[in-house]
């Protein structure tokens, strides 16, 4: 009589002989991944005018590719803004930044004055415009002291208004601080913005928390506050979305900028700006 096979060695069994197979059989075959990288022939357009008098500079560069951040300047692009005041105003390339054009005369923008940009590259003209809105004066900067004696800031402007939007950018010096004459001047600066914009979005609210800057007493802190028309809050909000509020716990889907560049991206704006110094304390 035979010895019937219990079904755990059955299955022992099977598993040997398809493990056998896998051995005999699997092989490794080498492939060649290659990534392509197709050319993004997009331009991008970016400046900004003030009522700050100095020459107003524009930069244009083109992107390398599509999986690739880096941009290449463009050169011998004709460049030139004009006001709804008929002004007109040429701007030349920097020799030692190439891409970057630079007003032939430092100019004055003014408030109330709409602003054209017209950039033509390789035959294709580009344009854009902007309104430069007034600006009023900049909120008392509040500043908080921790534990150790080093000092950041508290508030700066509330982050929604009901009108008259703003951008904030703060412009921090340690340098001349007693002990720290002697540091890289690389250590002793930060840039910092903030912003106020007409409406709140959720990513906003739970966006994503941030290292804070801290700095010793006696920092001497530059404010600027710029005014921003209705496109120019378009492209923040959108800048935000894709940087300092992403990655938070309702983030949103991503997309391009916002842009005012026809034909183009990136953004060209004219800012009225209030500006203010204080030392921290």
């Amino acid at each position: 009589m035979a010895q019937k096979t219990r079904p755990h060695t059955l299955l022992y069994y099977i598993a040997a002989v398809f493990c056998a197979f896998l051995f005999f059989t699997d092989c490794v075959h080498k492939y060649d991944f290659y990534l392509d990288h197709p050319k993004d022939t997009t331009i991008v357009i970016e400046g900004m005018i003030t009522n700050e008098n100095k020459r107003q500079t524009i930069s244009v560069s083109q992107m390398a590719g599509y999986a690739d951040n880096h941009r290449q300047p463009i050169s011998k692009a004709m460049v030139a803004v004009t006001a709804s005041n008929d002004s007109t105003y040429y701007y030349f390339e920097d020799t030692l930044n190439l891409g970057t054009y630079v007003s032939e005369y430092p100019f004055v923008g003014v408030s109330g004055n709409i602003y054209y940009l017209n950039v033509k590259v390789n035959g294709t003209t580009y344009t854009a415009e902007s309104n430069m809105l007034p600006v009023s004066p900049p909120e008392k900067i509040t500043f908080v002291r921790n534990v150790t004696g080093m000092m950041s800031i508290k508030h700066v402007a509330e982050s929604f208004v009901a009108d008259n939007p703003a951008m904030y950018r703060l412009d921090l010096d340690w340098s001349g601080v007693e002990g720290y004459k002697e540091y890289d001047p690389k250590l002793t600066k930060a840039r910092l913005y903030y912003y106020s914009l007409t409406s709140v979005d959720v990513s906003q609210l739970f966006a994503p928390k941030t290292e804070k800057t801290e700095f010793p007493e006696g920092t001497m802190v530059i404010e600027r506050k710029y005014s921003i028309d209705r496109d120019y809050e378009l492209f923040l909000r959108s800048l935000l979305s894709e940087t300092k509020w992403c990655g938070g716990y309702f983030d949103e889907a991503h997309g391009n900028l916002h842009t005012n560049i026809t034909n183009g991206a990136g953004f060209f704006a004219a800012c009225t700006v209030a500006i203010d110094t204080v030392y921290a304390k």
